[in-house]
């Protein structure tokens, strides 16, 4: 127990930890060769105890870090701790053991010291094509998971620091880009043997005891000191729904997303009974990734002094029912399935501001909108897989204005920048700017959403959009309104003009542009009582445009 210990070595171990998985993330977003890593920063790591528990993270991808807690209990369902040897590292993408979608490759590497098992790290990565029916393994008219890419089950990498070859070359077989796809592989590779050496540094300063008895003790810290702030929360039943355009096959069906939140004395429940049935398209979200959301939203909630660890997981109690949305039976498709927990966010956040409406503002852009190209590039004559993702306004709190064009809810990730877009791939950013009016009105406005526009540069290319929000606004709060919906144009303002669904496969020609609109966040309070200073900067600024009398 840290009660054992001088409470300063308590504090410096706990320190190192989190400064291993700083200097692991670098390590990978540094090294990585696909953009959607390196410049979007798509990535996260995490220290576990040995027996698989979260322990540590830096600030990263949130959707990612439950998903990795898992994923690492269905790797050691196949390879039992007690099998592990030194130099050994695991790997998975199985959205139905511990996963979230296909992209979303989770390698680990247990720590030893001799021959005593000490700890996992761990880390995960979007990888910008695992094959399937489409460049960037996103179709959104899959109806089953085997048209959605390469599954890779719990499977060892390495044993004794030994490559697995026939491994490495099926994945080789059956993915776009190799070369980028096995660059970011030795990326995690390397960063986790990075996080290895350095935690052996701990031990040899600070000794095993030392080490795994402060891990087992910040788990119960955070334990403790959850279970004290939920106390205080006003005890109840709070329920909250939401919902989305629709699953990318059935567009005239909306999804609904419901949560009941009970919070009781130091507990919290979350049941989803309500939600609907799984779909048809990939809008379905494994299981994993449903904890993984609400474990992020207690944390928006709990005070910063709390850290984000296994001890969560003593504190919530999760109801979902089998076969539903986030629930899904296999093989149900789920690469779409970022928008569905970015909605889980929104409902479970909007039972949380029913209860703490001084803690929870007005609803975020809800939607990481996903847009890939694939084709080849006639300046290399070489295959091409082009990925990003990005958000739009931030929801507006009692205490400010929310942030404008910045990725909201379980994403986190980083704006790609135009110039590395045009330099790598054949698509021209023809916009890139700021939505006037999107943020919903309020004391406190929400963020504006994003305008990108692309036009394609190669003779022919695939094109598909991951996007939502284009029919149920981001809610404001307090009175505030709601935030502007997305939309989304090809060959915007020709007499080719063509309005798309949230959802969409297809494909592009050479000088055809595709525009894409994010959603605003939602304002909070009373439009009438914003300071009028702030109100005049946003017209000064652009955010506002006064119509002509």
């Amino acid at each position: 127990m840290i009660s054992d210990f001088d409470p300063v070595v308590a504090e410096v171990i706990s320190g190192a930890l989190t400064a291993v998985t700083e200097e692991i993330e670098i390590a990978i977003l540094r090294s990585a060769y696909s953009q959607v890593v390196k410049e979007a920063q798509d990535a996260s790591c995490a220290i576990f105890t040995e027996e698989g528990s979260i322990v540590a993270q830096p600030v990263a991808i949130p959707g990612h870090l439950g998903s990795m807690k898992f994923m690492l209990q269905e790797v050691l369902k196949e390879f039992p701790a007690d099998a592990l040897l030194p130099g050994d590292m695991l790997i998975s993408n199985d959205p139905y053991r511990g996963g979230s979608h296909l992209p979303d490759i989770a390698l680990f590497r247990p720590v030893f010291e001799g021959k005593t098992l000490i700890a996992f790290v761990g880390s995960i990565a979007h990888y910008a094509d695992v094959g399937g029916m489409v460049p960037g393994s996103n179709p959104m008219n899959a109806t089953e998971i085997f048209q959605e890419g390469l599954v890779i089950p719990p499977a060892k990498l390495y044993e004794s620091n030994r490559p697995n070859p026939t491994l490495l070359s099926l994945i080789r077989a059956n993915v776009r880009l190799p070369e980028v796809f096995l660059g970011d592989l030795r990326a995690q590779e390397a960063a986790l043997c990075l996080g290895e050496r350095r935690i052996h540094e701990v031990i040899r300063k600070y000794g095993i005891e030392a080490l795994t008895g402060v891990m087992r003790r910040l788990i119960d810290l955070t334990e403790t000191r959850a279970r004290e702030e939920i106390s205080a929360m006003p005890r109840g039943s709070y329920v909250f729904e939401d919902f989305m355009d629709h699953d990318g096959i059935n567009i005239s069906t909306p999804v609904k997303i419901c949560c009941r939140l009970v919070i009781d004395e130091g507990h919290l429940r979350f049941d989803f009974t309500g939600t609907d049935r799984q779909v048809q398209g990939p809008l379905n979200a494994p299981v994993a990734k449903t904890w993984t959301t609400v474990f992020f939203c207690v944390k928006c909630v709990l005070s910063d002094a709390i850290p984000f660890n296994d001890g969560l997981s003593r504190v919530i109690d999760i109801h979902i029912p089998e076969g539903t949305l986030l629930n899904p039976v296999y093989p149900a498709p789920v690469n779409a399935r970022s928008i569905t927990v970015n909605r889980v966010a929104d409902t479970v956040l909007g039972a949380f501001a029913l209860a703490l409406p001084d803690r929870v503002g007005g609803q975020s852009c809800g939607t990481p909108t996903g847009v890939s190209f694939g084709g080849v590039d006639p300046r290399t004559h070489r295959r091409f897989v082009f990925y990003e993702s990005y958000c739009g306004g931030l929801g507006a709190t009692n205490h400010g204005d929310g942030a404008d064009g910045v990725s909201t809810g379980t994403s986190n990730q980083m704006n790609i920048p135009v110039e590395a877009v045009e330099i790598n791939y054949p698509v021209r950013v023809t916009r890139y700017e700021l939505v006037p009016d999107s943020g919903g009105a309020g004391k406190f406005r929400g963020g504006l959403g994003i305008l990108r526009e692309y036009e394609m540069l190669a003779d022919e290319a695939t094109v598909n959009l991951r996007g939502d929000r284009a029919n149920f606004a981001p809610k404001g709060v307090l009175g505030g309104r709601n935030g502007g919906l997305a939309r989304y144009v090809l060959n915007a303002g020709t007499s080719e003009e063509k309005v798309l669904p949230s959802k969409y496969g297809g494909r592009l020609l050479r000088g055809q542009r595709l525009r894409v609109i994010t959603p605003g966040g939602g304002g909070c309070g009373d439009p009438a009582e914003r300071d009028p200073k702030k109100a005049q900067e946003d017209v000064t600024n652009g955010r506002i445009i006064l119509e002509s009398s």
